[in-house]
């Protein structure tokens, strides 16, 4: 791998000071009019970090955050790093009963919110917050205003001989060790568990991808939810450690995020599936001027392989990767020159540089080619999941692989294709049943967008699947002309009992299907 001008560093604001010294005048973040060089967040962060020890914060204490990608966010982010505190995001889409638990978990010392977003005000949901859990000493107001809270502007006044000075004694105390932010899972099996990344592996892990994909001066547009690994670290914390731009947008949308790609002179789009696939539909995407694109990348779904085909077109290099929240960085790529199919069918080779294997339910390593669950170990992996120390026991083998719930299959050329998770595995008159393994062969069909497979109850064989799709343009596929497809490319057994053809699937705010919200609108044989 060639060498890249990238230092390793252990806390992600070191790399703001890096930078800073190099480039204080290039352009670091922007979101519509508001545009910070270098210097100036540098700055922000600087005054933010005093003024939330000056509030109460501590090293090793939480501070929630109710925001979208914007510059604030960045803001805080850092400022967190420098104290040694703990960023805790929270999406606002999440109605308030996820609000309250992911805060009644965490116990932050401080919230910092939004007033509104779009036609939704926060005032009612911060004060149940306050109200439920005690740890809170103070609400900061991003915007607009919230009951008895703290302007964000005040965050920002330069701070005092004194304040500077404690800031330095503290800051200069960090154990890297120590947790940076708490990640909630997605939740599709019960309530969202807090994963603790440490200060060194989220800085390490940024590390890592930035060798991967280092060029000069990247411009990334960063538009997922910054309470999720994917927008945290792949748009956010690895532009930072490259020394990029990072270009804000609070809600997505893909009229305006093709804009913003020509407009903005974007090298660095990163996004999931659906999302793709909503600016690609655009008329106007095939006229689009996006000569400045350099990587196109996604992770967390899987793509098509006529999607794929698509985004070939820009002429940037097209990337998949594969992570968990609970891994922190990603643990495989797809190599360079990798054609459409294998894009869209496999999430490319394992990292040589981290460990990683595929294991069957005793632990041992399964033989290439066969299903198992896949395994691994790195410098980045969470440290635990927050007071769930059963939950985190059993998340570790005894040698300290990290247990993904993901069954893969390591193919003969070396890339790796998943075919499900342990607890969505199901079994159809005795044999196993995994449920992506449908759904790769679904979403080849030239009428199908994105499938899905869920298992339901039957009386003969136990469990049948059953998929549900959605229609790739104006034609919907018949769910006759599926089931012959399924028949012509699977065993007998794996196709699906019964297909749906609707206009769009549940997703979580993490852009995943939500299967468990498909379960009840099977309906009944």
């Amino acid at each position: 791998m060639t060498a890249v001008p990238v230092p390793r560093c252990e806390r992600l604001v070191e790399y703001l000071d890096h930078w800073t010294a190099i480039h204080p005048h290039l352009l670091l973040d922007e979101l519509h009019e508001c545009r910070r060089t270098y210097g100036q967040v540098a700055r922000d962060v600087r005054a933010c970090a005093a003024s939330l020890l000056e509030l109460g914060v501590r090293p090793g204490q939480s501070v929630a955050m109710l925001t979208t990608p914007r510059p604030e966010f960045l803001t805080v982010f850092l400022a967190l790093s420098r104290i040694g505190a703990i960023w805790v995001g929270l999406n606002p889409s999440y109605q308030q009963a996820e609000l309250m638990h992911v805060v009644t978990d965490s116990e932050p010392t401080l919230v910092i919110s939004l007033a509104a977003h779009g036609p939704r005000e926060f005032g009612e949901d911060i004060a149940a917050l306050a109200a439920a859990s005690p740890a809170i000493r103070h609400v900061v107001a991003i915007d607009g205003s919230l009951p008895d809270a703290i302007p964000f502007a005040e965050l920002l006044a330069e701070p005092s001989d004194v304040a500077a000075a404690e800031l330095d004694r503290i800051a200069s105390g960090i154990d890297p060790n120590d947790t940076a932010l708490v990640i909630y899972t997605s939740g599709t099996t019960g309530s969202p568990k807090g994963a603790m990344i440490s200060h060194r592996a989220f800085a390490v892990g940024c590390w890592l991808q930035a060798q991967r994909h280092y060029h000069d001066h990247p411009r990334t547009l960063a538009n997922l939810p910054v309470d999720h690994v994917g927008g945290l670290m792949d748009q956010v914390g690895e532009t930072l450690t490259m020394g990029g731009s990072i270009h804000f947008t609070e809600r997505f949308n893909p009229q305006e995020t093709l804009e913003l790609l020509q407009t903005r002179r974007i090298t660095r789009w990163g996004q999931i599936p659906t999302m793709f696939q909503m600016v690609v539909s655009l008329p106007e995407f095939d006229r689009a001027d996006l000569a400045s694109l350099q990587q196109v990348g996604w992770g967390g779904a899987p793509m098509t392989r006529t999607l794929v085909g698509r985004l070939r077109a820009t002429g940037a290099q097209l990337g998949t990767v594969y992570g968990l929240t609970e891994s922190c960085v990603a643990v495989a790529y797809n190599d360079d020159d990798a054609d459409d199919a294998t894009l869209a069918e496999t999430v490319g080779r394992p990292d040589p540089r981290l460990e990683l294997c595929i294991a069957d339910d005793d632990g041992r390593e399964v033989e290439a080619g066969m299903p198992g669950e896949i395994q691994v170990r790195n410098p980045c992996l969470m440290s635990g999941y927050l007071h769930l120390p059963a939950e985190t026991r059993e998340a570790f083998t005894a040698d300290g692989f990290l247990r993904t719930g993901d069954i893969g299959v390591l193919r003969p050329d070396g890339n790796l294709t998943l075919v499900g998770r342990i607890n969505e595995m199901f079994k159809s008159g005795g044999y196993n049943m995994y449920p992506r393994e449908i759904e790769i062969v679904l979403e080849s069909h030239p009428l199908v967008g994105i499938a899905a497979v869920i298992p339901v109850s039957d009386p003969v064989y136990h469990e049948v699947g059953h998929a549900f799709v959605t229609a790739r343009d104006r034609t919907p596929p018949t769910s006759a002309d599926l089931q012959r497809w399924c028949r012509e490319r699977l065993a007998n057994y794996k196709v699906p009992k019964r297909i749906f053809v609707r206009d769009e699937l549940p997703v979580l705010p993490v852009g995943k299907v939500d299967k468990r919200a498909l379960a009840p609108a099977t309906p009944a044989p």
